[in-house]
């Protein structure tokens, strides 16, 4: 049966309708998921706590357990203290060890309260015993751990003069002591434009570079990839001429295939 022309051009009109709003609700679901994207992106640019084995338990597991050695470990706070201010090697690693696995504890750390127990300007001494990498690396780890933190808790560390060492250890012929300062960096500049401008004035930029070679871990350049980006973000932005050298890195970087760091990239 033939149409009508007036009842042709309702039924095309009809068509054009549902053809509009199908592509304007594709474009909605699209835009949806790019915001989506987006956010996680931005909440994954800012700071982030190295955990330790605690992390691949269990969930329900790790609460427990986590909460225990917590209150355990806070009941040992005042000797560990003494241990990390020991003049023994050993008893120093023991004790900056067992630090660093109190502020790896997925949920809640107690930061604020190794904070206040006064071990952060020690934790900035052991970084520079290049003479005992194992120990370098267990208080890079703690004072990341610690910049993860609130901006106050970060603003202790540099404050502690922390972010110029980071950056010597950058050249550590450690790998692990190297892949823990550019951590530490990321956490840092991650905390605000103005904490992101002070270590690019201390010269990371050059160094955290020097990471993306052939010889590097996957573990490494994504870390490495993810401090770059945060030393690139924020707003205001930082001066063009400060990151203008990553820009050969950036592009090689975009064509991994690693989806951590291409999304960070």
């Amino acid at each position: 049966m033939s149409l009508r022309p007036s009842a042709r051009t309702e039924v095309r009109r009809n068509r054009y309708k549902v053809a509009v709003d199908a592509e304007e609700g594709r474009r909605r679901r699209e835009d949806n998921m790019v915001e989506i994207r987006k956010n996680k992106r931005e909440e994954s640019l800012l700071k982030k706590r190295r955990e330790g084995l605690l992390a691949q338990q269990n969930q329900q597991q790790q609460l427990l357990s986590a909460s225990s050695a917590s209150d355990k470990k806070l009941e040992s706070l005042p000797a560990m203290v003494l241990g990390v201010w020991s003049d023994d090697g050993n008893a120093q690693l023991e004790a900056t060890t067992q630090f660093r696995k109190l502020l790896s504890i997925e949920r809640s750390p107690p930061i604020n309260e190794v904070v206040q127990s006064g071990v952060v300007p020690r934790f900035v001494e052991l970084l520079a015993r290049d003479d005992f990498p194992q120990l370098q690396f267990e208080a890079a780890w703690a004072l990341t751990n610690i910049a993860s933190g609130t901006s106050e808790n970060t603003r202790v560390v540099i404050d502690h003069g922390a972010v110029p060492i980071f950056v010597k250890l950058l050249g550590s012929p450690t790998d692990d002591v190297r892949e823990q300062a550019v951590w530490a960096l990321g956490n840092v500049a991650g905390d605000s434009p103005k904490c992101r401008d002070l270590v690019l004035s201390h010269g990371a930029l050059q160094p955290l570079l020097a990471q993306f070679n052939e010889h590097a871990k996957l573990s490494m350049l994504r870390n490495a990839t993810w401090t770059l980006s945060n030393f690139c973000r924020g707003k205001p932005q930082p001066a063009f001429e400060l990151t203008k050298p990553a820009l050969p890195a950036l592009e090689r970087l975009i064509h991994s295939n690693d989806e951590e760091v291409l999304t960070d990239a």
